[in-house]
């Protein structure tokens, strides 16, 4: 008998832990332009997003703060990292991780580059 509640048990969180299941590719992302110079594709689950920027040389996200913590990875390009009084030059396949609450802003010093941002 406990086998067999034990064995439902599996198979009803294994149904569950499926119907949130998603697939996406990051390129096919619906994005928006936050300005002239700068793109976002973002998809969410239940405790995480993942963004997709793209930017053009000279784009700015103005320094801003959130409760999450950030995972940046830069794919393609670099960006500049304003974090408090300190610079940072993040390259492709460089990243930095941005702890929660603390302000920060990022400036691409390249055409096309590719951040993903994990909160």
């Amino acid at each position: 008998m406990k086998n067999l509640l034990l064995m439902m048990t599996m198979l009803f969180a294994m149904k569950i832990s499926a119907q949130n299941v998603q697939t996406f590719t990051l390129k096919e992302l619906p994005t928006k332009p936050v300005n002239e110079l700068l793109t976002r594709g973002m998809i969410s689950g239940e405790q995480g997003t993942i963004g997709y920027f793209t930017y053009k040389k000279g784009a700015v996200v103005p320094t801003h703060q959130h409760s999450n913590e950030q995972y940046s990875l830069i794919t393609k390009g670099s960006v500049k990292v304003k974090i408090l009084d300190k610079e940072y030059i993040v390259k492709a396949g460089d990243g930095i991780i941005i702890p929660p609450n603390v302000p920060h802003s990022f400036t691409a010093l390249e055409d096309d580059t590719i951040d993903i941002d994990f909160f």
